[in-house]
């Protein structure tokens, strides 16, 4: 069974790189050098190429929320993208339990919710009809603006690495903060898979419920 190009370790690309030197066909000189000068230039990029996906992006945190109405027979829209223009292709209830992932400020100046209801179904809601169920953990949304990659630190240090990103609008955990080194105030926040890190606080804004 051959696996994908970029899922081979080094090692063995390395190893079949020699094996098929060895089983080419002999009159072929020509791709027998051509084998031979690449190798390093290939293993090179390999090795940039795995560094550069140490750095994954994680997934969010889901903050239990309820959604409310003034009407509680009334249906709350679940939309495809977070406006009120967009299809609702499905549809929730007054009450009903769903999981936030997701925040974003829409063109509309709504805040809108991503929710994940029990059945599987996902979409936008939009922030006046969401309401966050209080627990014992808090939670805080990433800032930025839209698309934006957040860097999850090992330190509370600009100069840290960063082994981890987030994307604006991710919820996450906030366990405790500090000031660094550099005078900015961190974070220290948990993702849903467990990974934790400092985010710079100027990039991480409060999970706040409302319309607008």
């Amino acid at each position: 069974m051959f696996l994908p190009f970029q899922e081979y370790p080094i090692a063995r690309l390395e190893s079949l790189l020699t094996i098929l030197k060895v089983v080419a066909i002999p009159e072929n000189r020509y791709f027998l050098r051509i084998v031979t000068m690449k190798t390093h230039r290939v293993l090179w990029s390999i090795a940039v190429a795995t560094i550069a996906s140490l750095s994954v992006a994680l997934p969010s945190f889901a903050r239990p929320a309820t959604l409310i109405a003034q009407n509680s027979n009334s249906r709350i829209n679940v939309r495809s993208t977070p406006s009120t223009n967009a299809s609702s292709p499905h549809y929730g209830l007054a009450g009903d339990r769903v999981e936030v992932t997701r925040l974003q400020l829409g063109k509309d100046r709504y805040m809108w919710n991503y929710v994940k209801f029990t059945s599987g179904a996902k979409g936008w809601v939009r922030g006046d009809f969401v309401r966050y169920t209080e627990g014992m953990a808090k939670y805080v949304v990433l800032g930025g603006k839209p698309g934006d990659r957040i860097n999850v630190r090992s330190a509370p240090s600009t100069s840290a690495s960063s082994p981890h990103f987030g994307v604006e609008g991710d919820v996450v955990q906030l366990l405790t903060q500090k000031t660094g080194s550099d005078g900015y105030l961190w974070r220290y926040v948990k993702f849903p898979s467990g990974a934790q890190g400092w985010i710079r606080s100027d990039l991480i804004r409060a999970m706040e419920e409302g319309g607008c």
